[in-house]
């Protein structure tokens, strides 16, 4: 009895609210020889170079997605996915572990700095190589491992993509006039 319930409310909220999954459209970033594509959504933010600014790495948030048209659209303006030129992802694991080396090496110094001063432990020449080479590796993993740059036509390629289901009105149009 309880079951039954909760699935008829569900189907009533559903009935309600389900407006909302008829509109899904994305942003698709197929990166050449991988099988999974990157999917953006309405809200999201994206990196990239166009063909107007070729110097400038806009990081804007995709506010509507015009399928028909091509057209991205964002708060500031909107851009035709033929004219991006550059596209950036960012691997936020490398970069939380760059981060985690960077503190990790800076507190290794100033710890030792401290002791030093402190206490009868002396700052050697073991105790800068360990700060200074964890923080070395968290530089490398925070600047360069963690963001890939993809250039389009030749590592990735953008495609904008309506998935979203047909309305009922949609659906009655073609049963009528097929």
């Amino acid at each position: 009895m309880h079951s039954t319930t909760i699935r008829y409310i569900s189907f009533i909220l559903f009935l309600i609210f389900g407006n909302d999954i008829y509109g899904q459209k994305i942003l698709q970033l197929e990166i050449f020889k991988e099988v999974d594509a990157i999917k953006y959504r309405e809200g999201e933010m994206i990196t990239f170079k166009t063909k107007d600014f070729p110097k400038d790495w806009q990081n804007k948030k995709i506010d509507r997605i015009l399928v028909d048209e091509n057209v991205i659209i964002f708060e500031d303006g909107m851009i035709s996915i033929s004219d991006v030129t550059h596209f950036r992802i960012y691997k936020n694991t490398a970069k939380m572990a760059g981060k985690t080396f960077q503190g990790f090496g800076a507190g290794w110094l100033l710890f030792g700095g401290v002791a030093h001063f402190a206490s009868n432990n002396k700052f050697t020449w073991s105790t800068f190589i360990v700060g200074s080479t964890a923080m070395a590796i968290g530089w490398i993993l925070d600047k360069f491992v963690s963001k890939r740059t993809l250039k389009m036509g030749k590592t990735a390629n953008l495609r904008l993509l309506d998935i979203s289901f047909p309305t009922p009105e949609e659906v009655l149009i073609k049963k009528v006039y097929p």
